[in-house]
Order: C-alpha cells, then sequence, then structure tokens
C-alpha cells in the first residue's frame, strides 16, 4: 500500500543517485545500502520497520537484505553507531545511526561517477546535493552528531567514518584540525586522499603519529603542503590505543582503537563532544601530548 501510512519525504530519485555513488565506491550492496541511507538522512526514522516499509515500498526490499545493506555502511564508515548519549536532548530511538555527510560522500565518489554518466546526469545530482544537506543538517545538526551545544554522544566508528565527519566540517567551516591518529593505515589509500582533501581546502594541520615508518609520504605531503601540515611523533608504547581529533572549538572525538584495523571493520569506540569546555579540555590534552611528541623531519633534514 503506497505510503502504509508513514509519511515520507524519500524519493526514488535520491536513492538512486546514492546507489551510483556507492556503485563507483565499491560497496557491497550498493542498492540496499543507498535505501538505507537515504532513509536514514532524510526521515531520519527511530525504528528499525519504519525503514523497512519505506525500503519495501521504494525498492522491494525485505529484512535481511536491509540489514546487510546498513551493515555494509557501517563496515565502510558511511554511519556510525551509537551506542548512548549523555545530558541530551536527543532522542536517537532504538535505530541509532549517524551518517556520514552527504557532501563528503559526494566529494569522495564524483571523480569516479563522472567518468560513467552522461554530463547532465552528473549535473542533476550535483544540483540535488543541496537537497540532501538541508535535510541531513536539519536531523543531524550542523556537526553531524544530533546535538548542538550540550551533552555528548557514544559512538562506534571506523576511520573512515571520521574523516568524512572531519569533511564535511572542514568543508562548512576553515578552523584547523588537531590530529592523533595510527600512524600505518593512514598514509595508504583511501585516507590519503581525505587528507590531502583537508589541506587542498586549506585547513591548517598538526597530526600526532605513531611510528615513523611511512618517511616517503610524509616528505611527500610536506613538500606538497608545507607549512599547513605539522606532523610530530609519539610512540604507540606510550600513546597506546587512544585516538583524539579535535576541530577548531567546534567538535572534539576521544576514542580508542578496538579491533585489528582492517579495511573494513568498524574499529573505534569514541565519545563526540559539542560543548565548549569539554572540547577546550581535549584540546589542552592534546596541546600537552604536542608539546611532549618529536617533530617529524624529512630524510634530507635528519
Amino acid at each position: 500500500m503506497m505510503g502504509c501510512e508513514l509519511k515520507t519525504q524519500v524519493k526514488l530519485d535520491y536513492i538512486q543517485d546514492f546507489e551510483m555513488m556507492f556503485e563507483r565506491m565499491k560497496i557491497d550492496r550498493p542498492r540496499e545500502a543507498a535505501v538505507y541511507y537515504v532513509t536514514l538522512v532524510i526521515d531520519c526514522p527511530k525504528e528499525f520497520s519504519d525503514f523497512l516499509k519505506i525500503a519495501e515500498e521504494f525498492a522491494n526490499i525485505t529484512r535481511r537484505p536491509l540489514e546487510t545493506g546498513r551493515n555494509s555502511l557501517l563496515k565502510n564508515g558511511l554511519i556510525a553507531k551509537v551506542l548512548f548519549s549523555n545530558e541530551a536532548d536527543e532522542d536517537f530511538g532504538r535505530e541509532s545511526y549517524l551518517p556520514a555527510h552527504p557532501r563528503a560522500v559526494w566529494e569522495d565518489s564524483k571523480t569516479d561517477l563522472k567518468k560513467v554518466i552522461a554530463d547532465d546526469t552528473f549535473r542533476v545530482i550535483e544540483n540535488r546535493i543541496n537537497e540532501y544537506n538541508k535535510f541531513y543538517t536539519s536531523n543531524f545538526e550542523k556537526y553531524g552528531i544530533k546535538l548542538k551545544r550540550n551533552g555528548n554522544v557514544t559512538l562506534q566508528y571506523s576511520g573512515r567514518w571520521i574523516l568524512y565527519n572531519v569533511l564535511s566540517n572542514c568543508l562548512e567551516s576553515n578552523n584547523g584540525l588537531k590530529m592523533q591518529v595510527g600512524g600505518e593505515r593512514f598514509f595508504d589509500e583511501p585516507f590519503i586522499n581525505y587528507f590531502k582533501k583537508f589541506l587542498d581546502l586549506d585547513t591548517k594541520i598538526q597530526l600526532i603519529i605513531d611510528n615513523t615508518n611511512n618517511m616517503d609520504a610524509i616528505k611527500k605531503l610536506k613538500e606538497a603542503y608545507g607549512d599547513k601540515l605539522e606532523i610530530r611523533c609519539f610512540s604507540e608504547e606510550i600513546s597506546g590505543t587512544m585516538r583524539n581529533f579535535v576541530f577548531g572549538k567546534e567538535i572534539a572525538v576521544n576514542g580508542i582503537k578496538i579491533l585489528p584495523e582492517t579495511h573494513d571493520e568498524p574499529s573505534y569506540i569514541g565519545t563526540a563532544y559539542v560543548n565548549l569546555q569539554d572540547i577546550e579540555v581535549l584540546d589542552d590534552k592534546f596541546n600537552n601530548l604536542w608539546g611532549l611528541a618529536k617533530p617529524v623531519k624529512s630524510p634530507q633534514n635528519k
């Protein structure tokens, strides 16, 4: 029955847009993933049964395939799972996931997409991104975690989800970025590409890594971006599995690595903060680590 007593703003065009993007990003089950992602961004239902009604109505997708699509999104960093929230006005509901910003997804897929679709189709999708952005901001607030300026939310997420979040925030306002990350995978694809996008936006970055095994990649980045990028090393023996990211005075995430870092597993649990006092505390902690960390010099400067 059309509508199934559920008022939805989802359109088939929206699903098809993201199905094409997800195909280019080599996401498993791109159609099922697109249905779930679009429904989350546009309608933000609180119960899985509501997602299912929309999936059945628009794409004849049943429970198990839709669950598979959701899992694919989680593995690929396109959604993060909310574990609990604290002091927040927002009721997350039982189906508690936070999507990556549609604009960040578009930025990540548009170059590949342009190669395989007609120019006018490309422009139509590009123009619709503004619609998706409005829905996203309405449902998930400016920083993508459903909170304005109070409370915090604890998430399970992948390295890619946090980089999508950073990218969308960098596109929105250019405040500088402080990150503490693992040194190994960060310099591999696709992570290095996101990093270059931040730097191309003229974002000034302070980066703490836990080893210097990727000196060639570090050297190339330093040569390309100069003073916009400062890198220091704080060994993993000292820092352990802790990971931090502070985006200006806007948002901070403090997390720990929980699983082996493979390409397709959510591997962090972290808390995202929007309270200015909390961000200040994490900013101070980062600055203290920065002071203790050793500057990373290019090989020829050693």
